[in-house]
């Protein structure tokens, strides 16, 4: 049996989207984008939703549109969990800021709120906690930190989409950067968007993800039309060539209705694959919900109470059952982190890993992970 991490299906509701778009004859950004934009950010309680190419562009420019309206000086400081996937720290450091690292829940992986305000200085501009694996980190705790400092929140939801806490959605920050890239949630190949209640936060956005041009030159102020370009030229940002196309627009907004009944496939199936995990419980930690919380679960997180990874990780591997680490970032070469210094996230990245409890699985899948790890267990002990 083959177990994947993500799955996707064409559709006759993607194949129709996309043929439209072929015929219209128009790929750049248009009317199919921005139905994409409008509709994303609605269902997560948002005014404006900024399209872009990747989750990790997503985080560039919105730190970068923080920076230049906020005036941030380079060297300012940016608070990250010390657990999540690289872009995070990227995207601080792409922007000339400075990544202060933050241990992590060992029950959630998200951000420990208990140890922000020990992290923040006066030079400390902005947090942005990362809602790992699709459960949010705790947005209440941490908003209320930063509006009392007088900070911002940049949240990185690239692997969470419609989840809540406190029934508060995911997003609704300063600005929420996804991603639907694939073996994601919502999957178009390659993507990104910026979710924002702050108009003069999307126009940003939106420039930066366009070179940086000027949008208040747009007459009417209407939304921003690539045939512009060939009208004039002004650029007020350093921007990036971010932008997505239609095609793959066409693709996300297709998924769009279905997304709720595709999470919560995924939700079934890691409450089943909890369940059957119970009995090596004292061997393993499976992934533990928030009571405040609600998961939408793009992946299982799975982490070893005691020792290495590999060995589990590999036998995992050897039965079809496709396997990944734990995002570690402490550890990695091009940064100079000491990973001593975060011991939750070291646990972390010595003994996690994921496997895949998507929509396209069923329970017989998981079923056969839990009885691939029973048999591991049972020959090691």
């Amino acid at each position: 049996m083959q177990v994947t991490l993500g799955t996707f299906e064409a559709t006759g509701k993607i194949w129709q989207r996309v043929y439209s778009v072929l015929d219209s004859g128009r790929l750049t950004y248009g009317p199919v984008s921005r139905e994409f934009e409008q509709r994303f950010a609605a269902m997560h309680g948002c005014n404006y939703g900024v399209l872009t190419n990747s989750g990790t562009s997503s985080l560039v420019v919105a730190i970068q549109a923080l920076k230049e309206l906020h005036g941030w000086a380079d060297g300012d400081e940016v608070i990250v969990p010390a657990l999540t996937f690289v872009a995070t720290v990227n995207a601080v450091l792409h922007n000339r800021l400075t990544p202060v690292l933050v241990d992590v829940d060992p029950s959630t992986y998200n951000i420990d709120t208990t140890k922000i305000v020990a992290a923040i200085t006066d030079k400390t501009r902005c947090i942005v906690p990362v809602h790992l694996f699709g459960q949010p980190a705790n947005l209440w705790r941490i908003t209320a930190i930063a509006r009392d400092r007088d900070l911002l929140v940049v949240e990185d939801s690239c692997e969470t989409m419609l989840a809540t806490w406190n029934g508060c959605s995911v997003g609704q920050s300063d600005i929420g950067c996804f991603s639907t890239y694939a073996a994601h949630l919502l999957v178009t190949g390659v993507g990104g968007i910026c979710t924002t209640q702050n108009e003069d936060y999307s126009k940003r956005l939106r420039s930066l993800v366009n070179h940086g041009i000027d949008l208040t030159e747009l007459p009417n102020g209407e939304e921003y039309d690539p045939t512009f370009l060939a009208r004039k030229f002004r650029f007020t940002s350093i921007g990036h060539s971010f932008r997505i196309t239609e095609i793959e627009a066409a693709i996300g907004l297709a998924q769009l209705d279905d997304l709720p009944d595709m999470i919560a496939k995924r939700q079934q199936n890691a409450s089943t694959l909890t369940q059957l995990l119970q009995p090596m419980a004292e061997k393993l930690q499976a992934p533990a919900i928030h009571p405040q919380a609600t998961h939408s679960f793009m992946m299982y997180p799975i982490v070893l109470r005691n020792g290495s990874k590999w060995p589990v990780m590999q036998h995992l591997q050897d039965a079809g059952i496709e396997v990944r680490e734990m995002v570690p970032l402490t550890n990695q070469p091009c940064y100079n982190f000491n990973e001593n210094d975060y011991p939750v996230a070291k646990w972390v990245n010595e003994s996690g890993f994921y496997v895949g409890c998507h929509q396209g699985l069923s329970v017989d899948h998981m079923r056969y992970i839990a009885g691939v790890l029973c048999d591991y267990f049972d020959t090691t002990t």
